[in-house]
């Protein structure tokens, strides 16, 4: 008999429960779709993102604890818009104890459910993720939906957990549960913690002041060790939460004054409406505009992050470099098994030169400076100007599928990063007749800022390179000669470390190890007598740990949105007494349909757009400080042209947020017509 009640009310209940439900099956299928990600045989090959897993493991754990007290607030909600039927459950004779069997038979029926259909969708999901890792690699996906069991194992066992945490913390609300508290459960609501306008209007400035210093403190660093960000984030949080706590209630007392403003185009009735609902759940709001800033900030970062390594990739144009140091080097060798192992369009062989001269470096530490960066850390290559020959410039211009220039055999030129350029240009035109190059003039104009492989060392010089006329070089020794290759296939990790095994005397380049130099003055990374390959593919794989973060941030952001949303949409969708005795009234009053459905829609869009308005302007301050942060670790010289990436970066954001969370608000706005 109980079971079959259970299924019954569970079916009976199924509209209410409709969002509980919706958010239950999305977690499933986010969870196998990123758990198949653990297991993918694809994502496997690719070596460098051995990382992958124990970061989206170490997700999973913190969405566990998240979505277990989420579902447990949810069911605890649902419970309380129950309570009188289940008082007479009580008055029916129907034990605590039996109760609790009861309800908990409610949930696992609606949780197998659930599950029944978010597991399906995950898999179809899993291959849009699988999709999206192989392209940040530049791999080709081939659509071959399968099945995973181990994944499908894991997302199980997550997914008990969570439910089972949620039950059991509901099973202890119903054993303490008396007669007397089911039947005026319904009519509770969140108290105001504070009154009068003076009180709210000192939280508000207090929350202000704390979201101010929460982002000085994310910015400035001055703690370290992460204490920043930490503190920083924390300050934000609670300034939202005071925004919460002062602005409905000082807002609620100023508007009450104009009766002007309220009598005027109908705005009494969702005016009221909106602050009635708005000051009765003053926490739960300030819960879900911190909800809100997490979920856009760490989009905002995920896509940072992503855009980041796409700028790194871009910046080394070409797919395999090798570099044979301090002397020209013949890499025919080398060609002739990269020939027969990949589909190679170019390649090109060249030399790196140097002097004493150092007319341009001191101009190039001056701007790492003027950018807030520490110049002295140097490696022992670049202890002078480095150049190249227009020969060799004209060719690897040509490879490289770059706008035709026609070089003066008089002239020096400039290759540098886009942030040296205007002062190169300002060196050029107030240059005299010493300020040449090696005996030569730069030409008017002659600063070029395409990608050329100079962010990092060991490429064409070390932020820029000095063009000259061949006969130039003839007293300069060389630095390093470099072999570049353009190849019509993406070479991946396993054919990378297939090369360095089978080419005798070859290593790949980490700059990230080393060691002092003292003849030179300087760090070098080139420590033992071998042949460095690098290049676009090489320099990818390090990037890793960058994809596999943003991996993880989108998906602890989609998971925290699913669950924010649904707690909004249930909380305004519960009122359906009241709003069917508001509209009965409206009714009998003369109010056509038309317009009743008018104010209800206005207030409905208000309440969805109100905690979401100051997680906007947080997130953004965040998003923001958090890119300047990213660029200057990631860069020592600014990279991007302006803040236009960032601006588009944060709409990315905004414009995810607004898909899933315009999923739930029509969602919600449908069932409300219809209560």
């Amino acid at each position: 008999m109980l079971t079959d009640l259970s299924v019954r009310n569970a079916r009976r209940q199924f509209r209410e429960y409709i969002l509980y439900f919706i958010t239950l099956s999305c977690t499933v299928s986010f969870m196998y779709a990123f758990n198949a990600l653990i297991f993918s045989d694809i994502v496997e090959e690719l070596s460098n993102l051995e990382i992958l897993p124990y970061m989206i493991s170490a997700a999973s754990g913190l969405i566990i604890i998240v979505m277990g007290w989420i579902i447990s607030y949810m069911a605890n909600y649902m419970l309380k818009k129950r309570s009188r039927e289940f008082s007479i459950y009580m008055i029916s004779g129907v034990s605590n104890h039996m109760l609790g069997k009861l309800i908990y038979r409610e949930n696992v029926v609606i949780g197998l459910l659930a599950f029944g259909i978010g597991l399906p969708a995950g898999v179809l999901l899993a291959q849009l993720l699988e999709a999206v890792v192989l392209h940040m690699f530049g791999k080709r996906y081939v659509l071959s939906v399968q099945f995973s069991f181990n994944a499908a194992g894991l997302t199980v066992l997550y997914f008990f957990i969570m439910l089972w945490y949620s039950l059991r913390k509901n099973r202890k609300w119903i054993k303490k549960l008396k007669l007397y508290d089911l039947i005026y459960c319904d009519r509770k609501n969140e108290t105001e913690l504070f009154h009068g306008s003076l009180t709210a209007f000192i939280i508000f400035v207090s929350s202000m002041i704390l979201g101010a210093a929460g982002c000085f403190l994310i910015y400035s660093q001055i703690m370290g060790k992460g204490l920043d960000t930490l503190v920083g984030t924390i300050f934000l949080a609670v300034c939202l939460f005071g925004f919460f706590l002062s602005v409905p209630t000082y807002l609620g007392m100023k508007v009450r004054d104009c009766s002007g403003w309220k009598y005027q185009k109908n705005r009494l009735i969702p005016f009221r409406g909106f602050m009635a609902k708005i000051q009765s759940m003053t926490i739960t709001m300030g819960i879900l505009s911190v909800l809100f800033m997490i979920v856009i900030s760490f989009l905002g970062i995920g896509i940072l992050v992503n855009r980041v390594a796409g700028k790194s990739i871009e910046l080394n144009p070409f797919d395999i470099v090798i570099l044979h140091n301090k002397e020209a080097m013949d890499f025919s060798d080398y060609d002739t098994w990269i020939r027969n192992q990949f589909s190679v369009r170019e390649s090109y062989s060249y030399s790196i030169y140097t002097n004493g001269e150092k007319k341009l470096l001191a101009l190039r530490n001056q701007n790492i400076i003027d950018y807030g960066m520490n110049v002295g850390f140097s490696y022992a290559e670049y202890q002078n100007d480095t150049y190249m020959k227009q020969s060799d410039y004209i060719r690897l211009r040509e490879m490289l599928n770059f706008e035709d220039v026609n070089l003066n055999s008089d002239c020096c030129y400039i290759h540098c990063l886009p942030a040296l350029e205007a002062d190169f240009k300002e060196y050029i035109d107030g240059q005299g007749a010493d300020m040449g190059s090696n005996g030569y003039l730069f030409a008017e104009n002659g600063v070029f800022h395409e990608p050329f492989n100079q962010m990092e060392a060991y490429g064409n010089g070390l932020n820029y390179i000095i063009i000259v006329p061949d006969q130039a070089i003839s007293d300069m020794e060389v630095l390093y000669s470099l072999y570049v290759a353009a190849a019509d296939t993406t070479p991946d990790s396993g054919d990378l470390k297939r090369m360095i095994d089978e080419c005798s005397g070859l290593v790949q380049l980490d700059r990230s190890i080393g060691r002092n130099d003292p003849d030179n003055n300087g760090y070098t990374s080139l420590i033992v007598n071998k042949d460095y390959l690098s290049g676009k593919w090489v320099e990818k794989g390090s990037l890793s740990h960058l994809y596999a973060m943003s991996i993880c941030l989108f998906y602890f952001a989609f998971v925290l949105e699913i669950t924010g949303a649904s707690i909004l949409a249930t909380q305004v969708l519960s009122d359906k007494d009241k709003k069917q005795k508001q509209d009965c009234i409206l009714r009998q009053l003369g109010m056509r349909n038309q317009f009743i459905n008018k104010v209800n829609s206005r207030q409905l869009s208000m309440l969805f757009i109100i905690p979401v308005l100051p997680s906007l302007i947080v997130s953004g301050c965040f998003v923001y400080v958090s890119a300047v942060k990213i660029q200057t670790s990631a860069f020592y010289l600014p990279v991007f042209e302006n803040n236009l990436w960032i601006v588009q970066s944060f709409g990315g954001a905004v414009l995810l947020f607004i898909v899933l969370y315009g999923i739930y608000y029509m969602a919600a706005r449908m069932n409300y017509k219809n209560i």
